[in-house]
């Protein structure tokens, strides 16, 4: 079978131009031969698809984008809406009611991206990814990103980081710990440069006992860790 790198030096998809091409087959290479449902958000030129198309010839391809297109692709399906518009993504989702990959390559704007990944990650099944491409925008302010300020809660770069916590945070004893819905569900968060893969899965406490089954000692020890650190 040819490599993602042989398959996409047939189209003109700017994830060529961008790198993302050396990056993708680290996640998707145990995709390839499987049936499974692909959603790419934006459809641009409709290479990006052609290429997917080829590299899982298996699988279900669906895009969707905000201005419709002329052109079709065979087996690749498209539906036209707004990315943020909760109504147009749930007319997808009882359509196809789950993916094992997503991809978001659409408007870049911080708000849209967080709207999308709020509605559809729990479309997302167990063991799948959901990409977030072009996270540079999370610092451009025409994109609600900012320069100056990267703390800022409501870029997508920092929507993002803070799923990490998901992940390592230690729940027990949460002092400090602001509930997020996504807890549990996330298994990974790698970042590579403008570009986030999210693995979902049930994340297991691997490492702290249950707060009751502590002893009184250990309690106390804990609470004053708390305070001093």
């Amino acid at each position: 079978m040819k490599s993602l790198y042989e398959i996409a030096l047939n189209y003109s998809s700017n994830k060529n131009k961008f790198g993302l091409i050396d990056i993708y087959p680290k996640y998707f290479e145990d995709f390839r031969t499987k049936k499974f449902n692909l959603l790419e958000i934006g459809i641009d030129n409709g290479d990006s698809l052609r290429i997917w198309k080829d590299y899982f010839p298996n699988s279900h391809i669906c895009g969707i984008d905000i201005i419709k297109k002329d052109f079709i692709i065979d087996n690749v399906d498209f539906y036209f809406g707004d990315q943020s518009n909760i109504s147009f993504l749930k007319s997808l989702t009882d359509k196809v009611h789950s993916f094992d990959i997503i991809i978001d390559d659409g408007s870049h704007k911080c708000k849209d991206i967080i709207t999308s990944f709020n509605y559809l990650y729990p479309f997302l099944n167990n063991g799948g990814f959901y990409v977030i491409e072009d996270l540079q925008t999370s610092y451009f302010p025409r994109y609600g990103g900012s320069r100056m300020n990267l703390n800022k809660k409501t870029t997508s770069m920092n929507f993002f980081k803070k799923l990490s916590d998901c992940v390592n945070y230690e729940h027990n004893e949460k002092p400090f710990f602001s509930k997020n819905k996504f807890d549990g569900f996330v298994s990974s968060v790698c970042f590579h440069q403008n570009i986030c893969f999210v693995k979902k899965g049930l994340s297991k406490n691997h490492f702290y006992p249950k707060y009751n089954e502590l002893s009184l000692s250990d309690k106390f020890k804990k609470f004053i860790s708390f305070i001093f650190n």
